[in-house]
């Protein structure tokens, strides 16, 4: 395995144990859910009023990610945290399963005068806001013709209710009393038991929030927002495999040593030579190279002999040089 290979490896895993820290971080105080979600542990979350009515006697606690059918009929189902404009439009679907014996608990969060007018046409509730700083229950009822009043601070109506069919729906203007720090506190469990109501059976519905079956991790990876975490992951793997992988277009083939064809080192130095050293001056030529490796011997007899039979041979540089030769190797003085 070649560097490139183990430095991929080792970007993939710290990749991999970043996501995992990530999503344990994420989920588990459940801060990765919306705000007021049976998911979540934190303040902002219902977690703790979720986990304290599944130790009460006799109460079965569940949660909801499918449609409002599915929601069986004696059931109370909570849908905390529900925006003004959410309730309604839901108005007709709300009040099918109010008919069908659900009492429905909506906790309203967000602000009164986006829908306003729509909310008086579908549930006729008149929501107010009081904009004064440091003011408690900045959100409540001004009016609420028809409906029972549940709970008040005093002008402001902070829950109602109202028989539809079998059923109830019981609206709060605020999500504060369902939250963690509420429940922790244990100042508002009087409240919260009103919205519950005589059933046994509770739901907290999650769907409303975004979170439902679907079925698909890619669907659940969209909803948290991990989808540009996927892609910049399969961008690395692409990467990798594109770095190691086969060469496109393939280089060409290479022939084999032993289908190469021609000339000889010999005939190849004689070519060289024919093209760069005349016939004339070889003899000569060979005799100054020996001279460069034998500066000792340039003056003794041998060498003055041999010099001259360079000088007069040139036109003969092969038997110039075999008569060089044989002088040079010569034994004794000539």
């Amino acid at each position: 395995m070649n560097r490139t290979a183990i430095f991929g490896a080792v970007l993939a895993a710290g990749l991999v144990w970043g996501l995992v820290g990530l999503l344990h971080l994420e989920f588990e105080d459940g801060s990765a859910y919306p705000e007021y979600s049976s998911l979540r542990a934190d303040p902002l979350g219902s977690k703790l009023l979720f986990d304290t009515l599944t130790h009460v006697r006799d109460v079965t606690v569940t949660r909801n990610f499918g449609a409002l059918d599915d929601v069986p009929s004696a059931a109370t189902l909570l849908l905390l945290a529900t925006r003004v404009d959410d309730f309604a439009d839901s108005a007709d679907d709300l009040r099918k399963a109010a008919h069908r014996g659900v009492r429905v608990v909506v906790a309203l969060h967000g602000d009164a005068k986006t829908r306003a007018d729509s909310l008086v046409s579908s549930w006729r509730l008149v929501l107010a806001t009081d904009d004064t700083s440091r003011q408690s229950h900045p959100l409540y009822f001004s009016n609420a013709p028809g409906w029972t009043v549940l709970d008040h601070a005093g002008p402001k109506i902070l829950a109602v209710e109202r028989a539809f069919g079998k059923g109830f729906v019981a609206v709060w203007s605020e999500s504060d009393d369902f939250a963690n720090e509420s429940t922790a506190a244990g100042d508002r469990f009087d409240t919260v038991m009103k919205a519950l109501g005589p059933n046994v059976r509770i739901v907290f519905d999650e769907r409303h929030f975004g979170i439902a079956e679907s079925g698909s991790v890619v669907a659940l990876a969209r909803h948290f927002h991990f989808t540009g975490l996927a892609l910049g992951l399969g961008l690395c793997a692409g990467m990798l495999l594109w770095r190691n992988g086969a060469r496109f277009p393939p280089p060409a083939a290479v022939a084999s040593a032993g289908n190469l064809t021609g000339r000889t080192s010999h005939a190849g130095l004689i070519t060289l030579l024919r093209r760069n050293i005349p016939r004339e001056r070889l003899a000569a030529q060979c005799w100054e190279e020996w001279l460069a490796g034998n500066r000792r011997e340039s003056g003794s007899p041998k060498a003055v002999r041999a010099a001259a039979l360079v000088e007069q041979g040139g036109a003969r540089p092969l038997e110039t040089m075999r008569e060089v030769q044989s002088v040079l190797q010569a034994k004794g003085e000539l």
